[in-house]
């Protein structure tokens, strides 16, 4: 059982979102300037007009009057440096997590279950091969593992990542590891090879939860479980230092998030 993400992934490993061919949208405008948002957000540091034009594949003039237009609604705001996501991105995340209703029943039911509130709980769906965390509960241990809120980790090697994976049907399985290719290795326990991966996602289909043992952050252990109806791919998960999971606490654990995922897929109250 294991950990985690820490931390967003390397801001130079992220891909670039290049567009081949623009795609059939109603407005297409409208469609870069998302794409503007998204490579923004991937990045750690400010990118010139040069870059977002190069990583999008996209004309300066093109990437100019887009980078203008959101920065005029404040979604964007320029440094010295060059330009990065503006604050209202912020507010306007925030506002997605108090009008989400599961965040707010993920909260109080995490905080409810009794071996579950005593640690980290965390709410995250899957998007692509990346796992996205949507809500944290903090419990009462004085060391936490600590995971930002937005933002995102390879699914591979995550317990949250592994529990939404071997919960997809198989073509969908099957199409979301050719994304995630060979498994990144972020530790001497994580995955070498897809066929170990594949190995994994099996058992953890078969038991009803996942474990990451240190896979993604060695001395951290995380287990998990699916929440099968909330219309995408999501899971929960309790997150603790390694020398303190015995075996009798995980078992508390995987029953408190088995409930836990059952009543957010019921939406039932606590």
């Amino acid at each position: 059982m294991s950990a985690e993400a820490l931390t967003p992934p390397d801001a130079e490993a992220v891909a670039p979102l290049r567009l081949v061919r623009e795609p059939d949208v109603p407005s297409p405008a409208a469609y870069r300037a998302g794409l503007v948002l998204e490579l923004l957000g991937r990045r750690s540091a400010p990118l010139t007009l040069t870059d977002v034009a190069a990583h999008l594949g996209l004309a300066k003039s093109s990437t100019a009057n887009l980078l203008s237009s959101l920065e005029a609604t404040s979604m964007v705001r320029r440094s010295a440096r060059g330009w990065l996501l503006g604050y209202k991105v912020l507010e306007l995340g925030r506002a997605v997590l108090v009008s989400t209703e599961v965040v707010a029943e993920f909260h109080r039911h995490a905080s409810s279950l009794p071996a579950l509130r005593g640690e980290t709980a965390l709410l995250a769906v899957l998007e692509g091969a990346e796992v996205i965390y949507v809500a944290r509960s903090d419990g009462h241990q004085p060391v936490r593992v600590v995971n930002d809120i937005g933002s995102r980790m390879p699914a591979a090697v995550t317990g949250l990542g592994k529990a939404m994976l071997s919960s997809l049907q198989p073509a969908a399985l099957d199409a979301t590891l050719d994304l995630v290719g060979d498994p990144p290795v972020l530790t001497p326990r994580s995955h070498r090879t897809p066929a170990a991966l594949r190995a994994d996602l099996a058992r953890s289909a078969a038991r009803g939860y996942a474990v990451d043992d240190g896979q993604n952050t060695l001395g951290v252990l995380c287990v998990a479980v699916p929440v099968p109806g909330l219309g995408t791919p999501a899971a929960v998960s309790a997150t603790l230092i390694a020398r303190r999971a015995t075996p009798e606490l995980c078992a508390r654990l995987v029953a408190d998030l088995t409930v836990l995922a059952a009543r957010l897929d019921r939406g039932e109250q606590p």
